[in-house]
C-alpha cells in the first residue's frame, strides 16, 4: 500500500510541474525579467553568481535542483527567513522559468 501511495504522490507531483509550465515562449528570458522583478538579483546577481558569499551560486544549477528547492521554501521545508518569503508568492510557472533562466547561466 505504502508503495502505491509514493507512486501516486510522485506523479501528482509531476504533473504539478508539467501542468504549472507555460510551454509557450523563452522561459529563460521570462525567467530572467522574473528575477529582476522579484529582486533575486539583488542577492544572486544578475547572472547568478552571488554578490556575497553567504548567498549561493545559482548558475548553471541543474533546473530541477532549483525547482525542488524553491518549493521546498514555499511548503517550509526548507528554512530560510529571506527565501520562505520570497518562494511563498511564486507560481509553479514562475518557479520554472526562474529555474530554466538560471540552469541556462
Amino acid at each position: 500500500m505504502k508503495r502505491t501511495a509514493l507512486r501516486t504522490l510522485t506523479a501528482v507531483t509531476a504533473l504539478v510541474f508539467v501542468s504549472g509550465c507555460d510551454l509557450g515562449g523563452d522561459p529563460v528570458a521570462r525567467g530572467a525579467a522574473l528575477a529582476k522583478e522579484k529582486g533575486c538579483v539583488a542577492c544572486h546577481g544578475a547572472e547568478g553568481v552571488s554578490l556575497a558569499p553567504s548567498f549561493p551560486n545559482l548558475a548553471g544549477q541543474w533546473p530541477r535542483y532549483l525547482r525542488v528547492q524553491l518549493v521546498k521554501y514555499q511548503t517550509g521545508e526548507r528554512q530560510n527567513a529571506i527565501m520562505n518569503a520570497q518562494a511563498a508568492g511564486l507560481t509553479r510557472a514562475e518557479i520554472a522559468d526562474l529555474a530554466a533562466f538560471y540552469a541556462a547561466q
